[in-house]
């Protein structure tokens, strides 16, 4: 069987970011869960992905710093993964994510208790934006 020529996405996908709220039992209120994960997988350690997250009134900003090791010295294969949750987040946010050369990814996105829509994003992406857990 003839295998066709592998073609390179003119704009690759680098991250998923996943944003969907919670309720946390426990504390009795809603967070919106934000997950940023790599598309590579790493067949050594499941590295952590440095993230400096920033909210400004309606903007949120996750300027992502690099990669860090993880703490555990034992072998696991997977994407480099970065974790948080946010209370208090509904109505309409800018979602901007940054990289270390500058280049930004901005979305706009409306969040209730119930779930998260995405409004608007870029054309030109090297991450995608999730609401649903399954597809991330």
């Amino acid at each position: 069987m003839k295998k066709g020529k592998k073609v390179k996405p003119l704009f690759p996908i680098e991250y998923m970011l996943l944003m969907s709220p919670r309720y946390k039992e426990r504390e009795k209120h809603a967070v919106t869960y934000v997950a940023l994960r790599t598309v590579n997988e790493f067949s050594s350690f499941r590295y952590e992905i440095v993230v400096d997250p920033v909210i400004d009134g309606r903007t949120l900003r996750f300027n992502i710093h690099g990669l860090k090791a993880p703490q555990l010295t034992l072998p696991h294969a997977g994407p480099a993964l970065y974790e948080t949750e946010i209370p208090g987040l509904r109505g309409e946010y800018l979602v901007v994510v940054s990289k270390l050369d500058g280049e930004e990814n901005e979305f706009s996105v409306r969040i209730s208790d119930k779930e998260v829509l995405v409004e608007k994003s870029p054309d030109k992406k090297f991450i995608d934006l999730v609401t649903d857990i399954s597809v991330w």
